[in-house]
């Protein structure tokens, strides 16, 4: 998996591509996201178009994320969540945990309020 970064203002864009699977790539995310923390950005979407399969270690980083993004008073959004990724979000209900947007516009803009 790959993660890329992008800053609009007070939010960062992270993009991931490829599998979210395994401590590795959860290692690389946990790093990202704690660099925009460091950053003091506590507001990120994550782009979820690219990524082809997700494991319980990927969704209990997001899950993670969300909440310590939580506890500085941020936003955590997620973006354009399709195939096997939607499919799992929905079966593990997910869906009703995390803020889902179809678009990483709708995300960002979401935030604006």
């Amino acid at each position: 998996m790959t993660v890329t970064t992008e800053q609009h203002g007070r939010v960062a864009i992270l993009r991931l591509n490829g599998t979210f699977v395994g401590r590795t790539n959860v290692t690389l995310f946990e790093r990202s996201i704690f660099d925009q923390l460091k950053k003091d950005i506590f507001w990120i979407v994550l782009d979820l178009s690219e990524v082809k399969h997700i494991d319980s270690a990927g969704l209990g980083a997001m899950i993670s994320a969300m909440v310590s993004i939580g506890k500085r008073e941020g936003g955590f959004r997620l973006a354009a969540v399709g195939g096997d990724v939607q499919h799992i979000m929905k079966k593990m209900h997910l869906d009703q945990v995390f803020q889902i947007h179809d678009s990483v516009q709708q995300a960002e803009a979401s935030m604006a309020n």
